[in-house]
């Protein structure tokens, strides 16, 4: 652990990639998914991350996964490379008690295990990342027990506009993307999209054991696995009136991933695991709707909105589903920085088919919901910002429930502020795990599903001290009636079922960011992490020490260059520190930026420059030092 600090203090020395306009000198960022209404993040009392467009672009991370991982601290694991399924622990939470939101449209598959499919999200038109964490059900309802990652994209600006962006790399990686868009004072139009090629490397490795663990597919004679991902974006928007406007918008993701379907083991023939027949490839088409109808005055902010999103992929005969919402809410001015949003919605839950299977089930949920902002001075001239949120589900195949949080922030001296959340969460099984089909392994008979299950509930709290440059959170959360996969060891056989007893993740995160003589950037965060089961057994696939640590250095207006790196703590592959050991490594990444003119920018990033081998989830492989070169124009 000592040599890895000193490793990542020099890091701290050198630089990472941001421009003249970079996220260390940005102010009033706000946040969209706050109380489900935008507001300055200073303003906000939730713990929560923001990830800029300047961000992105500047440190030229391409997916979702790579920019939480790199720009958001979040800890990640993975069955391979681009595009495979991939895990994001917020404070040790798993990825299906998060709630992934792309311009407030369900991400979450609801025919799959792990929430949002991150590996699949191109950020091309990403405006914004934010990263709420805590509880948040009593805004969003079900899904955000561990909190919300809401995905802003980039909205039209009077005038025509349009950028451009291709790249090439390690593994014979292809990516281009291209966005334009029109606006005027009445309408405005975005079009876009981005198109992946890549080679890629094989999903599997030999697991920690195996006399060949250590080295790589090329090594081996292993086979690669190919990823490819084309993603189409259209937003149109009418402003009938100065106060009210109707918009409507589509994202597209269609992707195939080639893939291994074994930890450990290369797959060059079709597989039969389970009693269901896969080629080791899958063809995945999502598609994101939203229609609304917004109204602006003096005191209210309503709109009626539909939502859609579905699901499907080729895997083991197919799997499909959809989400279907429609909300109507308004937020109402009531005294100055003062608020109340209230709000009813519908929701509709379906999966069609499941491992080939005909599934057909479904289920509802029909909400009321409310939330309370001020903004006072109690003390002096400090800002006291209070909020309070409450929220009612009646789901037709659950029971009733209600879910709440309160927040208060007190500045205590010009930006040093107190804040602290406590929330409650909602997590109702997916369909997937109420009525999967069951299967046949080695003779053995497994039911999969379970209808009886009931859902979890989540309560969280946090304590957070700090500044704009300096901040240290303390968290806790408890789980009831956890749902997870119980099987067999041998014969693999089980079934979805509610664990007994409360789960408990605690620990502590300290962070700090900072700029120096207008050429320097530092930024650094560190958690600790202590998340354990009923039967008090340590999770599996949580680091229990995380660091990451950016230096940006502007040698120029025109010019900069820097590094990030991430250090992962002791991390195991199974439960009670079971299995393999899939942490203790630091992977240090190199990017840099060159401005030609005002709309032409090269750039060059090197990733695990000091090509360090590790895994994440064992028999499961991570890249190896790739070379990556791009261009970027816009108008």
């Amino acid at each position: 652990m000592k040599t890895t600090l000193l490793s990542l203090a020099a890091i701290a020395t050198l630089t990472t990639a941001l421009n003249a306009a970079n996220q260390y000198t940005l102010e009033n960022i706000n946040v969209e998914a706050a109380l489900d209404t935008e507001l300055k993040q200073a303003d906000v009392t939730d713990s929560v991350t923001i990830i800029t467009k300047e961000a992105i672009e500047e440190s030229r991370v391409t997916t979702l996964q790579q920019a939480l991982e790199r720009l958001g601290s979040l800890s990640t694991a993975s069955n391979g490379g681009m595009g495979h399924t991939t895990s994001v622990f917020v404070r040790g939470m798993d990825s299906k008690r998060t709630l992934v939101l792309i311009d407030g449209v369900r991400y979450n598959d609801i025919t799959g295990l792990s929430g949002a499919q991150y590996s699949q999200i191109p950020l091309y038109n990403v405006e914004q990342i934010e990263i709420i964490k805590g509880s948040q059900s009593g805004v969003w309802g079900a899904d955000a027990s561990a909190g919300v990652i809401n995905i802003v994209t980039t909205q039209a600006k009077k005038g025509l506009h349009g950028s451009a962006n291709v790249e090439y790399g390690s593994f014979d990686t292809k990516l281009a993307s291209l966005q334009a868009s029109y606006a005027t004072e009445q309408f405005d139009l975005m079009m876009g999209g981005s198109i992946l090629y890549t080679d890629g490397f094989s999903a599997a490795e030999p697991k920690a054991g195996d006399p060949a663990y250590g080295k790589r597919f090329d090594d081996l004679g292993w086979e690669k696995d190919a990823y490819n991902n084309k993603t189409f974006n259209a937003a149109l928007g009418w402003n009938i009136t100065q106060n009210d406007r109707v918009e409507a918008s589509i994202q597209t993701i269609n992707s195939y991933v080639e893939y291994d379907a074994y930890a450990g083991q290369d797959a060059q023939n079709t597989d039969t695991f389970f009693g269901m027949t896969s080629d080791y490839f899958s063809n995945l088409q999502n598609r994101f709707y939203h229609v609304a109808y917004k109204h602006t005055d003096t005191l209210n902010e309503a709109q009626l909105q539909y939502n859609r999103s579905t699901f499907s992929r080729s895997q083991y005969g197919g799997y499909t589903g959809s989400v279907d919402e429609v909300k109507l809410d308004d937020k109402i001015d009531y005294m100055e920085n003062s608020f109340v949003r209230v709000g009813a919605s519908y929701q509709d839950f379906e999966q069609q088919k499941s491992g080939g299977t005909d599934l057909d089930k479904s289920y509802s949920d029909i909400s009321l919901f409310g939330s309370n902002y001020n903004k006072l001075s109690l003390i002096a001239d400090l800002d006291t910002i209070i909020t309070e949120s409450l929220r009612y589900d009646r789901y037709d195949e659950f029971d009733d429930k209600m879910t709440g949080k309160l927040g208060i922030k007190q500045y205590l001296y010009q930006d040093l502020y107190l804040s602290t959340n406590i929330g409650t969460g909602y997590n109702v099984p997916t369909l997937y795990q109420l009525y999967a089909p069951s299967f046949t392994y080695f003779g053995t008979v497994s039911p999969v599903g379970n209808a009886t299950l009931r859902p979890e509930s989540t309560r969280s709290f946090d304590l957070t001290l700090g500044n704009d440059t300096v901040w240290i959170t303390g968290f806790y959360n408890q789980v009831t009636d956890l749902i997870d996969y119980v099987s067999d060891p041998v014969t693999y056989a089980g079934q979805y079922q509610n664990i007994s007893g409360t789960s408990k993740l605690k620990g502590i995160e300290l962070g700090y960011k900072d700029y120096f003589f207008d050429i320097l950037g530092v930024s650094a965060n560190y958690t600790y992490l202590d998340a354990k089961n009923a039967d008090d057994e340590v999770l599996a696939r949580r680091p229990k020490e995380q660091l990451d640590a950016s230096v940006v250095y502007y040698a120029t207006q025109t010019f900069d260059l820097g590094l990030n790196g991430q250090y992962i703590g002791e991390r195991y592959n199974k439960i009670d520190k079971q299995g393999a050991q899939t942490g203790k490594y630091t992977v240090i990444n190199f990017v840099s930026n060159v401005q030609v003119n005002k709309f032409i920018t090269v750039y060059g990033k090197v990733d695990n420059i000091t090509d360090k081998y590790y895994q994440t989830v064992d028999g499961y492989a991570t890249a190896g030092r790739s070379l990556y070169l791009g261009l970027n124009a816009k108008y």
